[in-house]
């Protein structure tokens, strides 16, 4: 067993060889095959960069590695500050409004940037913990816990240049946090970003971000690097001088104080607004365009409903031009909508077994056009225009009819008109070509542009970032003049329909505020095209050595991550730990002895990959088990329906009693799952088959073989429904089953011992279910409950406290409280108290 164990470890490590490694400085970059000039480009650009990190920051991490990875058109990034220190970096940049919601001109540059300054500020130690690290390899790393990790990093991207980094894109950060000032969440709500509120990841990001900022501006670069000295320390002194607020003792000032003068900072701003035709609560409007003589709207709707079922209802909004409703048309995970006479395309981002691609559908027909890696598209006439990017060269290919040129570009948005096509540029850079290929106009004048270029009378429309605002814009190509339509403003995007201009932006209410649909009037002043600023740093040539990848990950690999002596129960173990390169494999050895010398080897591994994991475990005792779990296929069936295909595999030299689906030592099985919408609300079905049996033996009897379904359904953005059968195949009489309906009763929100818990939704549950007790009996039960949605820091879960009544027996019944990670069915840890 233990060679079988060794065996897959080192299979896993060949499994992640991809071509090989570049020694640079202070770097170290693993890159994939056909990806050397990417290598040698990102090697360049880090060693250029680092110097002003690591001053922005205050803290040298030493030696890293850089990881390259080709996983389709998915923009990411991270970093592990253990055990090799390692920034992971994907090659695709960032398209459509993912773009606006993340703007960096320079995908390796700012990535490089963010990723690093996480580096440097998550590896700060006193001495103590220095040399507590490099005696057992544990990374004592304090500001893991910090409430600034996301601010540090979101601040450095954006110091380099005024038109990349997220708190020089207005929309998301000084507008945002305006627009949220009459509920402003607290430090605790910002780091537990709770999945029901719109503004989900930009809570942890932009407005620790904007926190962060203010306290640079306000106390100083220099103090903020005394704050990460103070807080880094291994052994807190409050025992010698009585605790102290770090905030308070850095700053002057309690962290409340500092919080509440940032929020106060803010109601200087100033964004006038037209006439609010539509409003959509604790919902993203993503873009706005004509659809014939109403609007449609990329809708995202957020609420309780999505923090009980995981999913987002995601729609196409058709409006009148009074913003009512007329129809909605579901779709998931979209980047872009294209409207052609009566048709509907949209773009959507879809995973093909770990692999991710851009596919274009034609929503009313139903069909699929193309997929791969789109960054942008378009359709006129019938007639499919594609932007094609490859990461390998970094250039991108413009296909069309009679139409084909390539460019040294990442182009993140097109539009066509007639003989015309618009581009919108990674740069910030627009460029109108004719079909032919010539050149119409090159505007690079170094300013922040929106997610969007269209076309309009004789030139283009967009949005760009002056100082606080984002105001929309219209370039005349046959004059050769820019015109501001709009002044102070924050818009998202926008579309002209006769003399006005109907546009995105934030609204002031619910609770947690939301976008709308604004109108006003058309106006046009003259701007002056400003000149490009010069490069934010130089990239120049520097040295570096090829390398094995192969020996590099194996050194890596075989360099123990940990270890320490452990003295428990009258056993001393050494625990050594081994880690691949992206921490993304481990091996765990503990050979241990007894006070009365026996001998036990403890082997353990865990293998986590984009599309499956693996564990495994023994002892020379004779105790195993192994388990793995993935997914076989993607398969998206429409442009609001996808079909996933899992298994799963677990195994075990003893019988467990986990409360689980599984609920047996040895399992085999493989499922279904099928996302779509069911009466216009997004909806999970899932439906797999199981070989359960404790006795391995006996594991492919038919009698082993169960099947499990289930239903989950959001009900508005308040409920959601949930169902559940499990039943024997050649037993079904044998089965059971949990059938409910959650509804919101109070959208709360109260924060206990200074935010590090969160309660939220406050609910009640009814349903019916077969109830098994420890003595054996069998009921099928009514019950009801109430339940608390609580966030506990990244952890949530529902506390329950309900009563049931014995459908057969009414006169039985009975009391439960419990914990669970749904508010719909009986709770996963209960406790019954039944009565007669």
């Amino acid at each position: 067993m233990i060679k079988k164990l060794f065996f897959t470890l080192i299979l896993t490590i060949v499994a992640e060889l991809f071509s090989g490694v570049l020694h640079f400085e202070h770097a170290d970059v693993v890159y994939p095959e056909g990806y050397f000039e990417n290598a040698v480009l990102v090697g360049n650009i880090f060693e250029a960069i680092r110097p002003k990190v690591i001053e922005l920051v205050g803290n040298d991490p030493g030696r890293i590695t850089i990881v390259l990875k080709d996983r389709g058109t998915i923009s990411n990034g991270y970093t592990m500050p253990f055990f090799h220190k390692t920034i992971v970096i994907y090659l695709w940049p960032p398209e459509s409004w993912l773009s606006f919601r993340l703007p960096l001109e320079d995908w390796y540059a700012y990535v490089l940037i963010h990723e690093f300054s996480h580096m440097c500020h998550l590896t700060y130690q006193d001495e103590i913990g220095k040399t507590i690290t490099k005696l057992t390899g544990i990374p004592l790393y304090p500001q893991l816990f910090s409430d600034l990790v996301e601010g540090v990093t979101v601040f450095n991207e954006s110091s380099f240049s005024s038109s990349s980094g997220r708190l020089n894109s207005p929309f998301y950060s000084n507008g945002l946090f305006y627009y949220s000032l009459s509920n402003f969440p607290s430090p605790g709500y910002i780091k537990v970003a709770p999945d029901d509120d719109y503004r989900d990841g930009l809570l942890y990001y932009n407005f620790t971000a904007g926190f962060y900022s203010y306290l640079v501006e306000t106390y100083g670069l220099e103090k903020v690097k005394e704050f990460f000295r103070e807080t880094s320390r291994t052994f807190s002194t409050f025992a010698f001088e009585g605790f102290k607020d770090p905030y308070e003792k850095v700053f002057g000032k309690t962290r409340e104080e500092i919080y509440t003068d940032w929020i106060y900072s803010l109601t200087k701003h100033e964004y006038p607004q037209g006439d609010l035709v539509y409003s959509a609560k604790n919902t993203w409007l993503h873009k706005i365009d004509l659809y014939m003589d109403h609007l449609v709207v990329l809708s995202e709707e957020y609420g309780p409903s999505t923090s009980y079922t995981g999913m987002k209802k995601q729609v196409l909004k058709i409006l009148d031009l009074d913003g009512k409703e007329v129809q909605e048309v579901p779709v998931r995970n979209v980047l872009d909508v294209k409207i052609d006479g009566e048709k509907i395309y949209v773009l959507s981002k879809e995973e093909f077994s770990g692999r991710y691609e851009n596919v274009l559908w034609d929503v009313k027909g139903g069909r699929q056009i193309s997929k791969g890696n789109i960054s942008a598209f378009d359709v006129e006439n019938g007639k499919v225009y594609l932007a094609l990017y490859d990461t390998k060269t970094g250039k991108t290919t413009i296909e069309g009819p009679e139409f084909h040129v390539t460019l040294d570009e990442f182009i993140r948005y097109m539009d066509v008109s007639g003989r015309f096509v618009a581009l919108l540029t990674e740069k910030n850079d627009i460029i109108v070509l004719k079909t032919n290929g010539e050149v119409v106009l090159e505007l690079n004048n170094g300013t922040m542009k929106g997610p969007y270029v269209k076309f309009w009378k004789d030139g283009i429309i967009f949005v760009q970032v002056e100082g606080d605002h984002t105001v929309s814009c219209y370039y005349d190509l046959e004059k050769k003049e820019l015109y501001r339509l709009s002044s102070k403003s924050l818009v998202e995007d926008f579309v002209i329909h006769g003399n006005e201009i109907y546009y995105i932006s934030y609204i002031p209410y619910g609770q947690t505020g939301g976008t709308g649909v604004y109108r006003k009037g058309l106006s046009m002043e003259p701007v002056v095209v400003e000149v490009k600023k010069s490069e934010p740093f130089v990239i120049e040539d520097r040295e570096f050595s090829t390398g094995d990848e192969f020996g590099f990950r194996l050194r890596k690999f075989f360099q123990p991550a940990m270890w320490f002596p452990v003295y428990f129960d009258g056993t001393f173990s050494l625990f050594f730990t081994f880690s691949s390169v992206e921490n993304n494999a481990f091996l765990f050895l503990m050979p241990s002895v007894d006070l009365k010398g026996n001998f036990n080897q403890y082997t353990g591994f865990v293998v986590s990959r984009d599309n499956f994991t693996a564990y495994g475990d023994y002892s020379s005792s004779g105790d195993y088990s192994f388990g793995l779990t993935g997914v076989l296929g993607d398969f998206p069936v429409s442009a609001n329906t996808r079909l996933d295909v899992t298994f799963e595999m677990n195994f075990s030299s003893t019988q467990t009693s986990l409360n689980s689906e599984a609920g047996a030592a040895n399992n085999i099985g493989v499922g279904v799952d099928l996302r779509t919408y069911l009466l216009g609300m997004p909806s999970s079905l899932k439906v797999s088959l199981n070989l359960l049996n404790d006795d391995l033996s006996h594991l492919f009897d038919l009698n082993s073989l169960f099947c499990f379904t289930g239903l989950t359904s959001a009900l508005g953005k308040d409920g959601s429904f949930s169902a559940s059968l499990k039943f024997q195949l050649l037993n079904p009489e044998d089965f059971s089953y949990d059938v409910s309906f959650a509804q919101t009763l109070f959208k709360n929100s109260a924060e206990l011992f200074d935010g590090f818990i969160l309660l939220r939704n406050t609910g009640n549950t009814l349903g019916v279910a077969r109830l098994r007790f420890s003595n054996g009996k069998e009921w099928h039960v009514i019950y009801d409950h109430l339940f608390q949605e609580v966030y506990m820091e990244g952890l949530k879960f529902y506390i329950t406290v309900g009563g049931f009544l014995n459908m057969n027996d009414i006169s039985s019944g009975g009391f439960y409280v419990g914990i669970g990670t749904s508010p719909n069915g009986l709770p996963s840890i209960p406790v019954f108290i039944s009565i007669r």
